[in-house]
């Protein structure tokens, strides 16, 4: 699985984003060719054009005044292409339905603990299942890929482990209408997913033949 999504990418890491990016239909001309290499040409062209005019006039303080220019060109277009990327990368993390797949089973469950103690029941509910969720896939039972919902992982758990089926699944529509702000979570609720979890610890996963 790969769960390791960069947030704050490095040089290497945003490079390979742009080129991803520009690789893409709506970036291209009608002929084929990349908007954005068309428009570094003009770029080059204009900076041709200046160094000369520039230069002639001021000699070695011209050529200077060029390349601070074309830097300061090039910073503002690889910010305007890289900084969406990063929000985007972002909010891919933001949005897993299943939480942060960088997480730990156990670190779901803490932080699930740490809300229950403060009575705060509804993220106790959602970190809790979270916490179910991410430890069937540490123990290989399901194969959590990213963007996988609540519904799905419950569809996948049931199928490996019937004995878990109903009770997964009631906990999945929980979930969901918690997350949703369709149901306040309570304490029965997340005693619930403790009490699924213990069962799926327990459970015998069925192998397929």
């Amino acid at each position: 699985m790969r769960f390791d999504i960069p947030v704050d990418p490095d040089a290497e890491t945003a490079r390979e984003w742009a080129r991803e990016e520009l690789a893409k239909r709506e970036y291209t001309t009608g002929t084929g060719r990349n908007f954005i290499d068309s428009f570094f040409e003009w770029i080059s062209n204009l900076l041709d054009s200046l160094g000369s005019n520039i230069g002639g006039s001021w000699g070695g303080w011209g050529l200077l005044a060029t390349v601070v220019i074309a830097a300061l060109i090039i910073g503002v277009v690889v910010w305007l292409i890289v900084g969406p990327l990063r929000r985007s990368r972002g909010r891919s993390v933001d949005e897993e339905e299943l939480g942060d797949p960088t997480l730990s089973a156990a670190a779901l469950l803490s932080a699930a603990t740490a809300a229950a103690k403060a009575g705060d029941w509804n993220l106790a509910v959602i970190e809790a299942y979270r916490a179910l969720v991410r430890s069937l896939s540490e123990r290989e039972v399901i194969d959590a890929k990213p963007g996988m919902t609540a519904f799905e992982a419950a569809l996948a758990a049931s199928s490996a482990m019937p004995a878990i089926a109903s009770a997964i699944h009631e906990d999945a529509d929980v979930f969901d209408a918690v997350r949703y702000g369709h149901l306040a979570a309570t304490q029965d609720h997340y005693e619930h997913m403790l009490a699924t979890r213990a069962a799926a610890k327990s459970a015998r996963a069925e192998v397929p033949a």
